[in-house]
This record gives C-alpha cells, sequence and structure tokens, in this order.
C-alpha cells in the first residue's frame, strides 16, 4: 500500500470529524496520487461556477489531487455520456446529476462501478442503491424568494399565491419550468393542488422568463428591472438582498443529487476519493443545505427534512422516472408560458453577466444536436 501522504485542512464548516473515516480517506488519497491524482466530475447545474466551492474544498483537502469538474445542464451530460459510452470514448469518471432515472438506466445497462464509498451505510433510506452503483452526494432544492430589499416586511410572501398579487405584476423572474425537470416538478404539483387556473394567472402577471435557475435567483432584489420575486429559488443567507421561505403546507420540491462512477472510468482510484470525500461526515456536516447522511443533522437554519410532510425526495425520483409524463408536461408548459428562448444559460453571455461572469468563462459545449430523454 502507498505510504499515506499528509492530507490538507480539514473542510471548512464541518461539526463532526470521524477519525476512522479520515483514516480510510488517507489511504485513498495515496491511490489516488499513485494513479497520477485526477479525477474529471461532469457536475448538473446551470452556471459555470456552481461547482466551485466542491472544486476548492476538495483540492484543499487533498493537496495535488485535481479535481476537473464540467458544469452543464444534466439533461445535456446524460446524451453525451451515452453517446459516448456508446462509442468507447467516456470522458468523465464521475457523473453526478439531476436526471435520477439516468442512474437506475445506467446500472441496467451495467456501465456503472459498484462502489460502496465512505458513509455508504449512513446515508438516508432509499438514498443509495443498495449494490453500490450510486450513492446520493448531496440534496438540493428550489424554495420560493422575494426581494427583501424592496419589499416592506409585512409584504413579503408567505405563500405561492402571493405572487399572484399586483405588486408582484411584470416584476417576477422565472425560469422556464418546461426547460428544467425539477422547476417542471414543482409546476406540476402546483397545478395539482391549485388547478391550471393557478398558472394561467401567474402567465398573467406577465413574469420574465430566464433560462436556468442561476440567473432568475441572482436577479431577485439586485436587477434593474426591479425584480421581486422567483419561485424556484435558493435559500439565501440573511446578508443577501433576497429573502426566501420554506413552505409548511405547499409543494416545494428537494431532490437527490446522485452520483456514480463508472466502469469504464480512467481515474478509478481518484473518483473513488472524491465520492468517499463526498459521503463523509465531515463533508456532508460542512454541506450547507439538506443533507444525504443521517447522522450529521441538517444545516443551520434547516429544518430537519424527515419533519416536512409537503416534500418528499422519493416522490421527484419516481415522477422523473416516467418519462413520457414529464415530455407531456413541457408541452403543457409551452402551451400556457410559451416557448423556451435563448441561449442555453451556460452559454448565453447576458445570463452569464447577471452572475458577475463574462463569455471568457464559458466552458460547456453547444446544445447537444438531439432530443432531451
Amino acid at each position: 500500500m502507498p505510504r499515506k501522504p499528509a492530507l490538507g485542512p480539514e473542510t471548512a464548516g464541518a461539526t463532526l470529524v470521524i477519525p476512522g473515516e479520515t483514516d480510510r480517506l488517507a489511504s485513498l488519497y495515496a491511490r489516488a496520487q499513485g494513479e497520477g491524482g485526477k479525477v474529471v466530475l461532469w457536475a448538473g447545474g446551470d452556471a459555470p461556477n456552481q461547482m466551485d466551492w466542491l472544486k476548492t474544498a476538495f483540492e484543499s483537502r487533498f493537496p495535488g489531487v485535481t479535481l476537473d469538474v464540467t458544469v452543464d445542464l444534466s439533461k445535456f451530460h446524460d446524451l453525451r455520456i451515452d453517446q459516448e459510452l456508446a462509442a468507447g470514448t467516456l470522458t468523465p469518471d464521475v457523473a453526478m446529476l439531476q436526471t435520477t432515472f439516468d442512474f437506475d438506466k445506467w446500472k441496467a445497462r451495467d456501465v456503472l462501478l459498484r462502489y460502496k464509498p465512505i458513509g455508504f451505510a449512513r446515508q438516508k433510506k432509499g438514498y443509495a442503491d443498495p449494490d453500490g452503483a450510486y450513492v446520493t452526494a448531496y440534496n438540493n432544492a428550489f424554495v420560493p424568494t422575494y426581494a427583501s430589499v424592496r419589499l416592506p416586511a409585512e409584504r413579503y410572501p408567505t405563500r405561492f399565491a402571493d405572487y399572484l398579487k399586483p405588486a408582484f405584476k411584470g416584476k417576477l423572474v422565472l425560469t422556464y419550468p418546461h426547460d428544467d425537470d425539477a422547476v417542471l416538478y414543482v409546476y406540476d404539483k402546483l397545478e395539482r393542488r391549485y388547478g391550471s387556473g393557478f398558472l394561467r394567472a401567474l402567465a398573467a402577471q406577465k413574469p420574465n422568463f430566464l433560462r436556468g435557475t442561476a440567473a432568475p435567483a441572482a436577479s431577485v432584489g439586485t436587477d434593474s428591472i426591479g425584480s421581486l420575486g422567483n419561485l424556484t429559488g435558493y435559500a439565501t443567507d440573511s446578508d443577501t438582498p433576497a429573502g426566501y421561505f420554506i413552505p409548511t403546507d405547499e409543494p416545494f420540491i428537494v431532490w437527490n443529487q446522485r452520483a456514480a462512477i463508472f466502469k469504464a472510468a480512467r481515474h478509478p482510484a481518484t473518483a473513488k476519493l472524491l465520492l468517499s470525500y463526498l459521503g463523509s461526515a465531515e463533508f456532508q456536516s460542512s454541506y450547507g443545505g439538506w443533507r444525504a447522511r443521517a447522522d450529521v443533522g441538517e444545516a443551520p437554519g434547516l429544518p430537519p427534512l424527515e419533519s416536512l410532510k409537503n416534500v418528499d425526495v422519493h416522490d421527484f425520483t419516481r415522477w422523473m422516472a416516467d418519462r413520457q409524463r414529464v415530455a407531456s408536461l413541457r408541452r403543457h408548459m409551452a402551451e400556457i408560458f410559451g416557448p423556451v428562448r435563448g441561449e442555453s444559460p451556460l452559454r448565453d453571455p447576458a445570463l452569464m453577466s447577471l452572475l458577475g461572469l463574462t463569455a471568457n468563462d464559458i466552458v460547456a459545449l453547444p446544445e447537444p444536436d438531439l432530443p432531451i430523454y
């Protein structure tokens, strides 16, 4: 076994570091260095800098190891992965995507490496494949947001219906629901709860639709048109221009961001280090969203996920598996809100400028010339 190298500093914000796990990470680190010290991750997202935090944390903890991460929409990553698998030219060692159905498909095709990383036994129920084909890296969520710097406290929205009030007309900045399946899920649940009249009333508010979720989230409370709200934004810090609320009896979404190593990975040892780091108590207890492990608690300010009766991560997974219905819902939303317009948020300089990025930050490939799943 290679000599264990010295680890970098513990992950910032970690509240639980288990010595036995740290020893295992050190051993995996040594193997990764012996392999060349690089892992290629294709991660789902809609801004090129969305995984910078993970790259920084991983490379700091394991000096000399490179996390080569490319962010793109999950619905584009999976198409390219399937093409490369068929051609025998796979680029990523690890995929970490929103498209949960892909992992079951890839497991059935026997293209995933069976590996149970650190923390596997501590994953919450249903979060990991029993055979080790995939795990949940962490949970992502969308919550309603509002411009706390532009609204008096008594006018902060507390329910989705509040966004239909006159004050929000022409002042909503939203993601096209038919361009992001997680957003589509929220709109589907809202329509099931309140009827199609709710969505048509939302359309009558004349919202400003943008591609991706990052640009709308960044626009609330900061843009030049006075955007006041977003139905599928991010939980934010208290010192930002946008506030948020967690619905208590209305639908919203938390989903498992699954991760897996491919059998064809060119850097399997470093890929195992990455998945074990993601599964460790150290990483999980530092993560600022809802976590995948059952023994680390939740991030400050977030209620235990299991205490929320109006959200079910496994419901989203089941919903995602019915691709025929998802496609039908996309067409339905296009009828209500109109077609998706604009370039991919990973390649649109105007959208990237809302995030403080420039055309020089574009790394994503052009959109695949194939129908999405």
